[in-house]
């Protein structure tokens, strides 16, 4: 209640004011995102060109995480002219680096994978980057917690805002009539776009109050829910996995995938765990939890080996990816952790967030990036497995690698054609064009590929987004156009599908029917696995036009047990 007795409007509206003159740059560019998203929604989504509208949203989103981030950082500095520069240079890198971005159509998977590391480094840096000296770990975690809460409040009041506001603006059109349709958009545009952000930074701590060097007792409701509620049930959680560790030596089985999952979430509730606790270590007294946490990294590490002869395991039957290879890095960056918070007794911290920021940019940003070096891997094998058969001449034909399959080993050819089919999924059709020409494909042994238009008797996917809702011509014949969200299958008759569509044409529902073959969807599959791109699906009826956009189909047997469908529909 006290907080409520010293609240007013006229201070909220004082600390805004603060907030704005603390981080203008974060302020302006804040600002500028929430202009041009009402502009998008004024546009119906289109004011510029597609890059450009990336550009528009990425770049003021993100530089005003790194803008705040180095406010925090830079306010510390004893001249003024160098926190100037360092934020200048910071933020022109940063901005040619989403210029860059903006030529591309679709992000590589290397281009991905470190636009989101950077972008999670960005959200850490927030706690750590004004945190780096040698005693600044008690002043790091008073500062993160009241971050922390300031980030949720700032997201729980802006949202809260939001739900009041559409259900005010909702009310006008219930009770008066008011057409209220066009409001909505805008709503949660100013409240969680501007408002919430700066409700967040306006309790962002500043001068004194951001390097407190005493650590507030925990209360004593906080810890009987951390004693008696979150210690058992980690240690129920690690004891499960003790017991299953005891199986695999009494039956001499090696452990299955899922197990790097159970290994890491403990992992992860340890580290919590510690982190929440923190002041308690610095309290007098609490002999018994002192030890219990100050040993629970060290019972951590058997687990850890558990969780590498499972990745080991899983590498053995199934080879290298992206996600292993991280899954690899986090396994010893957690032997290491463990390690230095026994070294430490758990009284220095700040370095584990640290360290796994630091860690995740080196091996998701660069030619040495996790992504690039596991593409080079794949290719380098698949060439030593051709070069190793014999074949000295590439790329190779789609007749070529079909006769080289059947030719070498089976257990090989499965393992390069898995390779293959991974690097055209997940990095696209021109990461193999050295290797294969663009009538190979891939993925026979891993999909049943060859198997497919003739629908097999197992389960089976067809599963396509084409993407064409601003790059398709109006067919000849139809001059009106409306969004089919929903295609519903209404029947079927060995390959033939009948599908209905319900639109609005002008004020009125309209019904419109369309047959469909089930081979169709399957020989497109296998045709964009071959050329990376089809010719639009069109269904036509005569008096109406269906070009399928997207599609998923499920199958079993010769039957179609899920299907959605959504495309554009055509009219005269």
């Amino acid at each position: 209640m006290s907080f409520l007795k010293r609240f007013s409007f006229a201070d909220w509206l004082k600390q805004v004011g603060g907030a704005c003159r603390r981080f203008p740059v974060a302020v302006l560019l804040l600002v500028f995102l929430t202009g041009y998203i009402v502009l998008l929604i004024q546009h119906n989504g289109t004011p510029t060109d597609g890059k450009w509208n990336f550009f528009f949203i990425f770049y003021p989103a993100t530089g005003s995480l790194l803008a705040i981030s180095l406010q925090l950082l830079t306010e510390d500095f004893k001249h003024r002219a160098v926190a100037i520069a360092t934020q200048v240079v910071v933020h022109a890198l940063w901005l040619g680096v989403s210029l860059y971005l903006t030529q591309f159509e679709r992000f590589s998977m290397q281009q991905m994978v470190g636009v989101s590391a950077t972008v999670v480094s960005m959200v850490l840096s927030l706690f750590l980057l004004c945190f780096y000296r040698k005693d600044d770990d008690v002043p790091f975690w008073n500062f993160a917690q009241r971050l922390f809460v300031a980030l949720v409040a700032g997201i729980m009041v802006g949202g809260i805002l939001t739900l009041g506001i559409v259900l005010f603006v909702q009310s006008l059109d219930w009770l008066f009539g008011i057409n209220v349709d066009g409001w909505f958009p805008y709503i949660p545009t100013f409240c969680l776009v501007l408002l919430a952000p700066l409700l967040a930074m306006s309790q962002i701590p500043a001068g004194k109050q951001k390097r407190i060097r005493h650590v507030a007792p925990y209360t004593g409701f906080s810890k009987g829910v951390v004693q008696y509620l979150f210690i058992p049930l980690l240690l129920l959680y690690m004891g499960t996995l003790y017991v299953y560790a005891s199986k695999i030596l009494l039956t001499w089985q090696l452990p299955v995938g899922w197990v790097c999952y159970l290994v890491s979430a403990s992992m992860l509730g340890m580290v919590i765990l510690i982190f929440v606790t923190y002041p308690i270590q610095h309290e007098q007294g609490n002999s018994i939890f002192k030890r219990l946490t100050r040993w629970l990294p060290l019972a951590m590490v058997p687990l850890l080996v558990l969780m590498s002869i499972a990745i080991g395991r899983r590498l053995s039957d199934y080879g290298i990816t992206v996600s292993r290879f991280y899954v690899v890095v986090f396994n010893v960056w957690c032997y290491a952790v463990c390690i230095g918070l026994l070294l430490c007794r758990n009284r220095r911290i700040w370095w584990v967030p640290a360290s796994f920021a630091t860690l995740l940019m080196l091996i998701s940003v660069g030619p040495w990036s996790i992504p690039n070096v596991t593409e080079h891997r794949l290719l380098d094998q698949a060439r030593e497995a051709f070069a190793a058969s014999g074949l000295k001449q590439l790329p190779l034909s789609g007749e070529q690698y079909e006769k080289w399959l059947q030719s070498v080993d089976e257990k090989v050819a499965k393992s390069i054609d898995a390779k293959l089919a991974y690097l055209e999924r997940d990095y696209g059709y021109d990461s193999t064009l050295g290797l294969l020409e663009k009538d190979a494909v891939v993925g026979i042994f891993s999909t049943g590929i060859d198997q497919v238009v003739e629908v097999s008797e197992s389960l089976q996917y067809y599963n396509r987004g084409e993407n064409l809702l601003r790059n398709v011509g109006i067919p000849q014949g139809y001059s009106h156009v409306s969004a089919a969200g929903t295609v519903n299958l209404v029947d079927q008759q060995d390959n033939r599908l009948v599908l209905e569509v319900h639109a609005w044409i002008g004020k009125s529902m309209s019904t419109y029917r369309f047959e469909a073959k089930l081979n169709q969807f399957a020989e497109r599959d296998i045709e964009r696995s071959r050329h990376n791109t089809v010719e639009p699906l069109i269904l036509d009826n005569g008096s109406a036009a269906l070009v399928v956009d997207n599609y998923s189909l499920t199958l079993n047997g010769a039957s179609v047990v899920h299907a959605s469908i959504s495309g554009i529909l055509f009219t005269p």
